[in-house]
C-alpha cells in the first residue's frame, strides 16, 4: 500500500451510513457533531483494527496516506496539550514510533506499517491507546459545567 492509497472503512457500517459517506473526514478543518460522536464511539467501542485506522488517519494530517515525522510530532503534541499527559515529550514519542515501526526507514509510515507495527508491540499499542485517553478532557468539561450552573 502506497502513500496515495485511500483509507476507507474506518467506522462501523452504521456510522458510515449515518455520516453519509464511507469516511470520517475532517478535510474542512472542523469536526461537526456527528463526526465527534462517531470518533468518540470508535475510540471507546471500536475494534482494534478500526481504532488503528482512525489513529492513522488522524496522524496523517495532510491526507496523503502516509505519516511523516513532522505530522506525528505535531498531532501528538496537540493531543498531549488536550489530554494533559506528559509521560514523554512529543519528540521522544515520534522518534520511538519511527524507530520501532518504520521498517524500510524511509521516514514515512504507511497504513500497513503502522497497523502491523503497533499490533506486534503491546507496549506501543498501550501507549498509543493511552495517548487518546479522554478522561482528563471529560473531567475538564464536567468541572466547567459545574462552575457554569
Amino acid at each position: 500500500m502506497g502513500c496515495s492509497d485511500s483509507i476507507h472503512g474506518i467506522l462501523p457500517v452504521h456510522l458510515e451510513e449515518d455520516a453519509g459517506n464511507n469516511d470520517l473526514s475532517f478535510k474542512d478543518g472542523f469536526i461537526d457533531f456527528l463526526e465527534f460522536i462517531a470518533a468518540i464511539n470508535l475510540v471507546i467501542r471500536g475494534k482494534i483494527d478500526q481504532k488503528l485506522k482512525w489513529y492513522f488517519k488522524l496522524y496523517d494530517a495532510d491526507g496523503n496516506g502516509c505519516i511523516d515525522k513532522k505530522e506525528l510530532l505535531s498531532i501528538f503534541a496537540a493531543i498531549q496539550a488536550i489530554n494533559g499527559q506528559t509521560n514523554m515529550t512529543a519528540e521522544e514519542f515520534t522518534n520511538m514510533i519511527f524507530q520501532k515501526i518504520d521498517v524500510n526507514n524511509d521516514g514515512e509510515l504507511t497504513l500497513e506499517e503502522f497497523i502491523t507495527g503497533v499490533e506486534r508491540d503491546e507496549d506501543l499499542m498501550e501507549l498509543i491507546t493511552k495517548s487518546f485517553d479522554l478522561s482528563n478532557v471529560i473531567k475538564v468539561i464536567q468541572n466547567g459545567r459545574r462552575h457554569s450552573i
